[in-house]
């Protein structure tokens, strides 16, 4: 069941960030295994906002997606599933909740990844997003630069975009 968070969610939710991030050991980006999870005001601004979903299946939590207004469009801060329960169905049931929020008030949703992991870039293609070529709007450029600052190597980082309709 996908469902807007609830303040008593948040404390969750970084437990099931840093089981997601497990992922990447072994990975060019084994290093975001040990990285620190976002911090809990901004989960609960996303919170207040309505743009934190989570997942939860029998009556436990196991991922959730954050996003923020950006322009005209609404941004995936971040989209964690729990280790244990990836490969489920749940960060697309994720994406899902998100892209129906988002249509008819956002003119697109957009994200930055890494272009080759396959739950990442190969994953959003599947759901629909296609990669932003240059030049991309400020906003997510500057987000580029501060993954970058952060130790993201830039070669490996796109920005992708799924635009509703007009």
């Amino acid at each position: 069941m996908i469902r807007l968070a609830q303040p008593s969610d948040l404390p969750a939710l970084s437990d099931i960030e840093r089981s997601a991030a497990q992922l990447f050991r072994g990975t060019p980006m084994a290093w975001a295994a040990d990285g620190d999870p976002l911090p809990q005001h901004e989960l609960a601004t996303g919170c207040a906002a309505g743009l934190l979903w989570v997942a939860e299946r029998d009556q436990q939590l196991c991922g959730f997606a954050l996003a923020r207004p950006s322009g005209d469009a609404l941004f995936l801060v971040e989209m964690s599933v729990a280790l244990p329960a990836q490969g489920q169905g749940l960060g697309r049931a994720l994406i899902a909740a998100l892209l129906a929020h988002a249509q008819g008030r956002y003119a697109a949703v957009v994200l930055t990844t890494d272009r080759h992991l396959p739950w990442n870039a190969p994953f959003y293609r599947r759901l629909g997003f296609v990669e932003l070529l240059p030049p991309v709007p400020d906003a997510v450029q500057a987000r580029l630069q501060a993954e970058a600052d952060a130790g993201f190597d830039p070669a490996r980082r796109c920005a992708m975009t799924y635009r509703f309709e007009a």
